[in-house]
Parts: structure tokens; sequence; C-alpha cells
């Protein structure tokens, strides 16, 4: 379902081509989706999960609060122009002024987002590694240049090498957490400072 949204788009894709690639009759796709608008939030919502989930090991997994950061923003840049999670959110982001199903679920994968991220920069700020002065504000910073990175690698420059961005994402978080790039350095390094 995803790559026919990628593949075709929103306006153009039926329902018949969501079933072609399944392999199914597009009656089983109608006895289990309302609609293709209920169609494409079921498989929304499924990408969006993996998205948290993503998110979620990576807040659960080692280091510093900015390394964790600096990990759940670099490693969510696209890994090159054809990247499917980063093809489906562009597709996506337009139609969510149009369909109000995909706009809840857009709406509550970027609150997920914003709180994780708030909720690392709190406890970086607890363990003393940085004081940011304006958490939300830092959060809304970050994820908006790594989307325009991510967006900008996608659609216009593909051979943009991954660690190129990653680079200037980090530097990025750097000065939005108040941090030298020596301190940014060696908190990338230390292990656990968690609270």
């Amino acid at each position: 379902m995803v790559r026919v949204i990628i593949d075709v788009g929103y306006t153009e894709m039926t329902v018949a081509d969501v079933a072609g690639v399944a392999g199914v009759s597009t009656a089983l796709v109608h006895y289990h989706f309302s609609s293709k608008a209920a169609l494409i939030a079921a498989a929304l919502r499924e990408a969006s999960e993996d998205d948290k989930r993503f998110r979620e090991a990576i807040v659960e997994g080692p280091g510093s609060a900015t390394a964790r950061l600096s990990r759940l923003l670099c490693q969510s840049l696209p890994s090159d122009a054809s990247d499917g999670s980063w093809l489906l959110w562009i597709e996506t982001w337009g139609e969510t002024r149009r369909n109000a199903e995909i706009r809840e679920v857009m709406s509550d994968l970027d609150a997920h987002e914003i709180a994780t991220i708030i909720d690392l920069i709190a406890s970086g700020q607890s363990a003393g590694e940085f004081e940011c002065p304006d958490v939300n504000a830092a959060a809304a910073r970050l994820t908006a240049l790594r989307d325009g990175l991510a967006i900008d690698r996608t659609l216009f420059h593909e051979d943009l090498a991954e660690e190129v961005l990653a680079e200037q994402l980090r530097g990025a978080i750097a000065y939005n957490l108040g941090m030298s790039a020596d301190a940014f350095t060696a908190a990338l390094a230390t292990p656990a400072g968690r609270d």
C-alpha cells in the first residue's frame, strides 16, 4: 500500500492498484476498508507506528541524552533519495491539508516526535549536560531543520551525502543546546548520563 502511495500518489491511486499489489481482489479491500481514504489512513497509521517505535528504541537506548537526541534526528535522515519513508511523508504532507483522517494521523505523529525531543532535552538538562533556554523552540527548530534537509536531499540534491546532512544537523543540535563543539563531541561519547 505504501509503495502505491509513493509511486502513484494519492489522487491517482485506486483501490484496484492496492489490490493488485497485495494480490487480492478489490472486493476484499472494500470489505476491510469503507473508502480509499480509510485505506490510506490505515497505511499511514502503520507507518506512523513504525516511526514511533524507531524513536522509542533510541530514547531507551544507551548514551547521554545528547547522544540519543543526535541519533534520533540524524538516523531519521533519508538514507538516499529513494528512501521510502521520506517519500511517503513528503507525499502525505500535501494531502494533510485536504483530508481530516490523514491530518489526524500526521498531527499525532508530529506531536509524538516533538514530545520525544522535548523529553530528551529535559533529560539532558536534568543530567547537567547542557542548559537549553527554550526547550519547545529548540525542538521545533531541530525538527524543522531535519525535515528541510531531508526534503532537499530527497527532491533536489540526491547526490548530497547523508553524512554531510548529519553533520549540519549535529551542528544545529549543539547550537540549540547551547553547547560548544567540543562539549557536544564529548557528550556524544558519554556512555550514560541518564536521569
